[in-house]
C-alpha cells in the first residue's frame, strides 16, 4: 500500500523496521462496513505528510523531530434523552479529527512529561477537525497544520524542562523519556455492529421513561440512551500503521428527590455493553426505574448516618465503585509529569509505583487487566481493545498475584530503565503524556463465600468490636451521571472550599445490617480516605462476580461536580471505556463520616400532576 511505502520511508529516517505483527481479528459481525470518510487516499495522504515532516520541519538552531505520531478519529454518536414519556433532546453526530504528537530531543531526554508553568496546554500536541467529505489535499493540509503547531509546541516545552531542570538543580536521569516500539502494521478494517438510531433510542427512552410519572415527589427524572462507533487510526514516524474500532451502547435512569430535611437526593441506573442487546430490556429498565423511585421515597425519611468505624461489606456495584475509587487509579505505572501541581497529581494515584515485589493486599487477592477480552461471566466488557492511544498492542498483565505486586500498567513513558510498555495508555495528563491505566480489571479473591455468609461475617465483626451493627454499601454516586448544574455561586464557593480531594465518591445506597437480620436504609455516608494499605485488610470475599462497564472521566470527581452534566443530560460518552469485574468485599475497618451538603429549601405547595 501506498500508505506503508511513506510510514516505511519515515521510520527509515530513525531506525530498522521491526517485523510487522498479524493483523488483529474482528471481535464483532460485519455489519456497519468501513469508514467512508477517513478512506486509504485519505491516510495515505497523511502518511506523505508525515515523510515530509521527518525530512524537512526544522528551525534552524533547534532539533528536528525525532518521533511523529498521527492519531485520526472518526466518531459516530447517537443520542436521545426522554422524561415523563416525552424526547426532550435526540441527536446523530459524526465528526472526524486528526492529533498530531511530536517529541523533540532523543529518547533518552525529549520535550514529553512535563508541565509547562502557567501554560499547561503547550505540550507537543496539536489537533484539528477534518470535513466529514476530506479529499486528500484537505488531509494533507490538516496533517501539515498539526504536525507544525505541535513541532513548534514540542521545542517551547523541551526548553522549559531544560529551564526547570537548572533552576532547580536537577540533572539529567537515567531512567529515558521515551521508549522505542516494534513497529505495527495492521491496515484490516474491525468492523462493528452499526448504531441504533436516535429515532430507536428515542422510542426506549420514552417507554422507559413514562413508569416515572407515578412518582410526584421527584423533582427531575429522565432516561438517557446512547450507541457510538470510534474508529481510529494510527500512523507513525516508527513504521506503524494500524486501525482499531470500538463499539459502545449505554443507557442511564435518573431521579432526584428531596429528604424532608432539605438534602438533595439522587439516584441512578447505568449500563454499557457492546450493542443494546447487552443492555437490560425494556420491561428490566422499567423495574429498575421504579426500584430507583421507590428507594427515594425511602431515603427522604430515612435517618443519617452518624460516625462510624468498623467492618463494611461493600456488595454487588458497591464492590465495584471500591475497585474503582480506591484501587484502580494507583495500577498506572507511569511517572507524573514534572511540574505537576500537587493537587493534580492526587487523580492519577501513585501509591503503588514503589512496591513492585511488595505485598500490596490480603494475600487471597489478586488482579489482572486484560484488554483482549470482550466479555465475563456472561455479560459484555467494554474496557477491551487491540490498540492502545500509543498504538500499542493491549496486553495481558497479572498485575497482583496472591497479594504481591507483581507489575504495574505501563505505557511509553518508562518509570524505571529498561521498562517498556504493556499496552495500557489510555489517559492523558499535563505534559501531553498517555498515563498506564486499568482497562478490563478482574479482581479474583480466593475461598469465596456466598452474600448471606458475608453479612454474618460482617455482624460478627461488628459485635467482636462492641458494635450494634455493621454497615452494607451497595453504590456511589457517580457525578458524569447525578451532577446537575444548578449550584449557586455561594454554594460553588462552598463546595469548592470544602471538598476533600483525597475523598471516594459519596455512598448512593447503604442499609445498616443488625444481629436480627434487619437492613435500615441510611442517607450521607461518605468515606473518610481509604489508604492503599486498607486493602491488606479485606477478611472476606464473595463468590458471585460483578461485571461493571463505565466511562473513567479525565476530569476529577470535584471537576464534574462544578461542571454539572451536559444540558442535554445524555448518556456519558466522553470518557475511557472500562470495566471492573470484582466479588464482594469485606473490609475489617474503615471510617464513614456524615455527608449533609446540598440542603435546599422544600417547595410550598404540593407538585403538580405528571400524568
Amino acid at each position: 500500500m501506498k500508505r506503508l511505502m511513506h510510514v516505511l520511508a519515515a521510520a527509515a529516517l530513525i531506525a530498522p523496521l521491526a517485523p510487522p505483527m498479524a493483523a488483529a481479528k474482528p471481535v464483532a459481525p460485519v455489519t456497519a462496513g468501513p469508514s467512508h470518510a477517513v478512506t486509504n487516499d485519505i491516510l495515505d495522504a497523511v502518511a506523505e505528510e508525515l515523510n515530509r515532516a521527518m525530512t524537512d520541519l526544522e528551525i534552524p538552531g533547534a532539533p528536528k523531530p525525532y518521533h511523529v505520531a498521527y492519531k485520526i478519529t472518526e466518531v459516530e454518536v447517537n443520542d436521545a434523552v426522554a422524561s415523563l414519556g416525552y424526547t426532550t433532546s435526540k441527536k446523530e453526530r459524526h465528526f472526524v479529527s486528526i492529533e498530531a504528537r511530536v517529541r523533540v530531543g532523543g529518547v533518552d531526554f525529549d520535550n514529553g512529561n512535563f508541565v509547562v508553568a502557567q501554560a499547561d496546554g503547550i505540550d507537543g500536541a496539536a489537533s484539528v477537525n477534518l470535513p466529514l467529505e476530506a479529499t486528500p489535499r484537505m488531509a494533507r493540509r490538516a496533517a501539515w497544520l498539526v504536525t507544525d503547531a505541535a513541532y513548534k509546541e514540542a521545542l517551547m516545552q523541551l526548553r522549559a524542562k531544560l529551564d526547570s531542570r537548572k533552576a532547580g538543580g536537577v540533572g539529567m536521569s537515567s531512567v529515558p523519556s521515551w521508549t522505542t516500539q516494534p513497529a505495527l502494521v495492521s491496515e484490516d478494517p474491525i468492523d462493528v455492529p452499526v448504531n441504533e438510531t436516535a429515532a430507536q433510542l428515542a422510542t426506549r427512552a420514552e417507554a422507559v421513561s413514562k413508569v416515572l410519572r407515578d412518582y410526584d415527589f421527584l423533582r427531575e427524572s429522565r432516561v438517557a440512551a446512547t450507541s457510538f462507533i470510534e474508529r481510529r487510526w494510527y500512523v507513525t514516524s516508527e513504521g506503524t500503521s494500524a486501525t482499531d474500532t470500538r463499539r459502545v451502547s449505554g443507557v442511564i435512569v435518573v431521579a432526584a428527590a428531596q429528604a424532608d430535611d432539605g438534602q438533595d437526593l439522587t439516584q441512578y441506573f447505568m449500563r454499557y455493553g457492546h450493542t443494546g442487546r447487552d443492555l437490560p430490556t425494556d420491561d428490566e429498565l422499567k423495574a429498575e426505574a421504579k426500584n430507583l423511585a421507590e428507594t427515594l421515597k425511602a431515603l427522604r425519611t430515612a435517618p443519617l448516618i452518624e460516625q462510624y468505624s468498623g467492618p463494611i461489606l461493600f456488595e454487588g456495584e458497591g464492590a465495584a465503585g471500591m475497585v474503582r475509587n480506591t484501587l484502580a487509579p494507583h495500577l498506572g505505572g507511569t511517572p507524573l509529569p514534572e511540574g505537576l501541581r500537587p493537587q493534580e497529581a492526587k487523580q492519577f494515584g501513585g501509591a503503588l509505583t514503589k512496591k513492585v515485589g511488595l505485598r500490596v493486599m490480603t494475600p487471597t487477592l489478586s488482579i489482572t487487566d486484560d484488554p483482549t477480552m470482550t466479555d465475563a461471566a456472561g455479560k459484555a466488557m467494554i474496557g477491551g481493545y487491540h490498540l492502545d492511544d500509543e498504538g500499542v498492542p493491549g496486553q495481558k498483565v497479572e498485575v497482583v498475584k496472591s497479594g504481591f505486586l507483581k507489575q504495574l500498567l505501563t505505557s511509553r513513558t518508562p518509570s524505571r530503565k529498561g521498562a517498556v510498555s504493556n499496552g495500557h495508555a489510555r489517559r492523558t495528563a499535563g505534559g501531553g503524556v498517555f498515563h498506564g491505566s486499568a482497562t478490563n480489571l478482574f479482581l479474583n479473591g480466593k475461598g469465596g463465600v456466598p452474600r448471606k455468609a458475608l453479612e454474618q461475617k460482617l455482624i460478627a465483626e461488628a459485635r467482636a468490636e462492641g458494635l450494634p451493627y455493621g454497615l452494607i454499601v451497595r453504590s456511589f454516586d457517580d457525578a458524569a451521571v447525578t451532577a446537575a448544574p444548578e449550584f449557586t455561586r455561594r454554594e460553588l464557593v462552598q463546595l469548592i472550599s470544602n471538598a476533600d480531594v483525597d475523598l471516594p465518591p459519596p455512598v448512593s445506597v447503604a442499609y445498616r445490617l443488625f444481629p436480627n437480620g434487619k437492613l435500615e436504609l441510611v442517607r450521607g455516608v461518605q468515606l473518610t480516605q481509604v489508604p492503599i494499605r486498607a486493602w491488606k485488610d479485606v477478611i472476606g470475599v464473595g463468590n458471585t462476580p460483578t461485571v461493571y462497564n463505565y466511562l473513567a472521566p479525565t476530569d476529577s470527581y470535584l471537576e464534574q461536580k462544578v461542571q454539572g452534566f451536559q444540558s442535554d443530560g445524555f448518556v456519558p460518552s466522553g470518557g475511557i471505556e472500562s470495566a471492573i469485574v470484582t466479588p464482594d468485599l469485606l473490609f475489617k475497618e474503615l471510617d464513614v463520616v456524615d455527608n449533609t451538603t446540598g440542603q435546599h429549601p422544600l417547595p410550598l405547595i404540593a407538585p403538580p400532576d405528571q400524568k
